[in-house]
């Protein structure tokens, strides 16, 4: 259930937040992961299994209500805020924003993952800048202190949607989402224009200290890699090798599922890993739940609104310099055409 007043509060945030990002007091951002892991506690058995521990599985059962999925988030608050108060595409408008929807438990939003580091354009000379920074061993730390205020304006948005829309809202943990730049747990270490992964955590540490990353770094091991809806799967990544609902459920297990879900490159995976995945995660003795079933994720950024892989069954639709999401409605086969939505920037 959400919280009362959460679709305006939530909506309100994201607002601020696109609109001048800032950085949370440590206060404001440990209530907010204590909060955030509390909401993940509570998601029910029906929508997240338990594992052979009795804990949360990895693995998400979405409902059959029209799911947004959104990809790779990339220290984009702006690209939050627009799809929470996205009124739906105009050949089916909802009518109201989607967070209200959320709130009522009429649709529900998943997130790929991917929360940290900027990569839209620009990016690159921000990176190479806060590097001579953390050389320098933050004797000063503008740069950087900039982008983490769009990379914790975007986490904030995420766990206070969490927070406020339980059942609705879900976060899925991607190759990025690493602040201690561990390799560990399916992860590993990062860097793509400089020394990113090792640059966040040294700085998270810096500004928060080590006991808040490390809480931080336990909300991001709680996150689901892996999502199941009517006619589709979605995850960060395109599966290294052929997925089955257990193998999920179990991530905390299988560190070679984390990985294979969040760290694929493109042409890394083997062959028939998505094919056979739908069948072992759609399947179940209905033939009708195969057809036309895809798989969407993101990860690796694409040209124009999608690409296909895997023989036409994966889409890819991230791109950093856009705002778009995939709107999917029960009862009909996923269509990347029609139902990849560009919001305005």
């Amino acid at each position: 259930m959400a919280t009362p007043g959460g679709a305006a509060q939530v909506l309100a945030t994201a607002a601020a937040l696109a609109a001048e990002p800032r950085l949370p007091s440590r206060a404001q951002l440990r209530d907010l992961v204590e909060a955030a892991l509390a909401a993940l506690a509570a998601d029910p058995p029906e929508l997240r299994p338990r594992d052979s521990g009795g804990e949360s599985g990895g693995l998400l059962l979405l409902p059959e209500l029209p799911t947004v999925l959104v990809p790779d988030i990339h220290a984009r608050p702006a690209l939050l805020k627009q799809v929470l108060a996205w009124e739906g595409p105009s050949a089916l408008p909802f009518g109201r924003p989607l967070a209200e929807l959320l709130e009522e438990g009429r649709a529900t939003l998943v997130c790929l993952g991917d929360v940290f580091h900027s990569e839209w354009t620009g990016a690159a000379r921000r990176w190479e800048s806060a590097l001579g920074e953390y050389m320098r061993g933050w004797t000063g730390h503008r740069t950087m202190d900039q982008e983490m205020a769009l990379t914790l304006s975007a986490v904030r948005i995420v766990l206070e949607a969490k927070i406020a829309f339980r059942s609705s809202f879900h976060y899925l943990k991607g190759n990025h989402d690493n602040v201690t730049n561990g390799s560990d747990h399916g992860d590993r270490a990062f860097y793509k224009f400089a020394a990113e992964g090792e640059m966040v955590s040294s700085w998270f540490e810096l500004a928060y200290g080590s006991e808040l990353r490390q809480r931080f770094r336990e909300l991001e091991l709680e996150y689901p890699v892996l999502a199941v809806g009517d006619r589709f799967v979605a995850s960060h990544g395109e599966p290294a090798f052929a997925i089955a609902r257990e193998d999920a459920v179990e991530y905390r297990h299988r560190p070679d599922v984390v990985y294979a879900l969040i760290w694929t490159a493109n042409d890394g995976a083997q062959s028939g890993s998505v094919e056979q995945g739908l069948v072992r995660l759609l399947g179940g003795g209905a033939a009708s739940s195969l057809e036309g079933a895809l798989w969407f994720g993101g990860h690796r950024p694409v040209d124009g609104r999608y690409a296909l892989r895997a023989g036409g069954r994966y889409v890819q639709f991230h791109d950093p310099s856009k705002h778009q999401v995939a709107l999917l409605l029960p009862g009909r086969a996923p269509d990347p055409d029609r139902d990849i939505h560009r919001l305005p920037l």
